[in-house]
């Protein structure tokens, strides 16, 4: 099944395993599933950092300095999975809307 078809069963009750489970095979079919976890890390920062940028210059938000920071890779996971939404939720944006948009403009782009 190709990846387009993959997506296209995707839709509003996809659980998170499922949408996991299709970002899995969108990297293999692109060849990105090679990539080591530093990289994507900073891709995922790079990334961040553009939102963190255009948050900015719509904003004046605040940050926490009383919180406190571990090494969990799981709860920092869920920590961003928390935010993505709240961000998405205050700014109106349907994030699987926002997430199949984007996807089928990506599966007609040329991968190398």
């Amino acid at each position: 099944m190709e990846l387009k078809e993959k997506l296209e069963l995707l839709n509003e009750k996809s659980s998170v395993a499922e949408i996991q489970k299709y970002i899995k095979d969108m990297k293999k079919a692109r060849r990105f599933d090679g990539v080591t976890i530093e990289r994507e890390m900073i891709l995922f920062l790079e990334e961040l950092g553009e939102l963190a940028k255009a948050i900015r210059k719509n904003t004046n938000g605040h940050l926490d300095i009383a919180k406190e920071y571990n090494d969990s890779v799981e709860e920092e996971l869920a920590d961003c999975f928390i935010y993505l939404l709240s961000i998405a939720n205050m700014n109106n944006v349907d994030i699987f809307k926002a997430f199949k948009d984007k996807e089928t403009k990506n599966c007609d782009r040329v991968w190398k």
